[in-house]
Formats: structure tokens, C-alpha cells, sequence
């Protein structure tokens, strides 16, 4: 049995979405980060970076492994079950050259757009205006590349599931995909998927609601590496 230590948000469902594609039989634990849980040295140890998810597998091959950050992930459990990722080498990078950019790109971008559409309020006209037009490009990087492919990589795989979850704000962030139809239409064929549609509604309990107070944007939003001092 996998633990995936998760909170509902992209870079969680990603892994949901796998696991649930590849049948595999997972317990959630919920990483409560507006209370800072992702702090506690017990999580530390598992993931320095302080971040979710974290995937902890006792049967791995040599023993248990933990393994962190959502692209490392998703190779592993694909590598793991010998699904979503092929393995000639053309296939191979075809598909981790999709889940890099969006690990580089569409993910930070959306996430900085969040936070200045959601969370920083007035007078950051410039850096949100930023984010959201680089959202913007990413989506016609997407519907470029769907125009001659079915899906990011050819085949259904880990790229087309790291992407997905960062598309699901977009009518948040003011955007219609009306002008991206080839994304339109890969949108809408990963939405049909029924084991794509329990990895997203992993967690609907757990989202927040209602606003954010002083100290849970203090935990979120406002770490630098005083964090770390002191050492382990």
C-alpha cells in the first residue's frame, strides 16, 4: 500500500490522477499546510523543500522509498507499473521533455498567477498582469502542439496528467479556451476519463473556504530561510 502525503491542489491531483489511472491501492494523508505540518521535521525528513506531495513506498524494490516533488513522482510510479511512460528512448523523451515543461512553466506560471489573482489583493497591477500573460502563452504552447497530436506526447501519458490540473483554474484567471480549440478538445477528452475524475476529486472536503487569516498567510506565503536555521 502507497502513502501519498497530498493536499488538494494541482500539484496533489497529478499523483492522484496516476494512481487512479494505474489502479494502485493508496492511503491519503492529508498535509494540513495552513497549520504549517509541512514544517514539522517528520515531514522535513521526508522532503526538505517543505512541499507536497511525498510518496512513500514500503515495498520498493531494496527496501522502502520516499520519493518527493510530483514529475519525480510520476516517473517512478510509471516506471513502477511500466504505464504512461514508454520505454524506447525516443518515447522515453518525448513524453519527460512534456512533463518538464509544464514542472517548469505552465505549473510556476499558474501558481504565481493564483496568487496575485487570489491572495495579494490591490496594487500589484504589473506582476499579476506578468503571470497572467504568461499563462496565457502556455496555453498556446499547449493548443500548438495538440493541433498535430492527440495528446502532449502522442499516446495518453504522465505529460497530459501534470498538465491537466493546471488548466482547471482557468476560468479563474479570466481565460476562455473558445480560442484554443486543439486544447479545448484535449481538455475535454481528459475530463471524460472516469479514473481522471476521482484523482481530481480526491480532497474535495479538505479545500478551503471563506478567507484566508494573518497567520495562515504568514505560513503560506511568507517563508524565507530563517525556516531552515538551526539546522537538522
Amino acid at each position: 500500500m502507497l502513502d501519498l502525503y497530498f493536499a488538494p491542489t494541482p500539484n496533489g491531483w497529478k499523483i492522484t490522477i496516476m494512481l487512479e489511472e494505474c489502479g494502485l491501492p493508496y492511503r491519503v494523508k492529508l498535509v494540513n499546510l495552513a497549520s504549517g505540518e509541512q514544517f514539522e521535521p517528520a515531514f522535513l525528513a521526508m522532503n526538505p523543500n517543505a512541499r507536497m506531495p511525498v510518496l512513500v513506498d514500503p515495498d520498493a524494490e531494496g527496501g522502502p522509498l520516499t520519493v518527493f516533488e510530483s514529475g519525480a513522482i510520476l516517473m517512478y510510479l510509471a516506471q513502477k507499473t511500466g504505464r504512461f511512460l514508454p520505454a524506447d528512448t525516443r518515447g522515453f523523451y518525448r513524453v519527460t521533455q512534456w512533463l518538464f515543461w509544464q514542472m517548469a512553466n505552465l505549473g510556476p506560471a499558474g501558481g504565481q498567477a493564483s496568487h496575485f489573482v487570489n491572495y495579494a489583493g490591490e496594487g500589484h497591477a504589473y506582476a499579476r498582469q506578468r503571470y497572467l500573460d504568461e499563462y496565457d502563452r502556455l496555453l498556446g504552447v499547449m493548443n500548438f502542439q495538440l493541433a498535430d497530436s492527440e495528446y502532449l506526447a502522442g499516446d495518453y501519458s504522465i505529460a497530459d496528467m501534470a498538465a491537466y490540473p493546471w488548466l482547471l483554474p482557468y476560468r479563474r484567471y479570466g481565460f476562455s479556451l473558445d480560442g484554443f480549440p486543439h486544447l479545448r478538445r484535449w481538455y475535454d477528452a481528459l475530463k471524460s476519463r472516469p479514473a481522471l475524475r476521482r484523482g481530481v476529486d480526491v480532497g474535495k472536503a479538505w479545500r478551503r473556504q471563506g478567507e484566508m487569516d494573518a497567520a495562515t498567510r504568514e505560513t503560506l506565503f511568507n517563508q524565507t530561510s530563517a525556516r531552515y536555521q538551526g539546522g537538522k
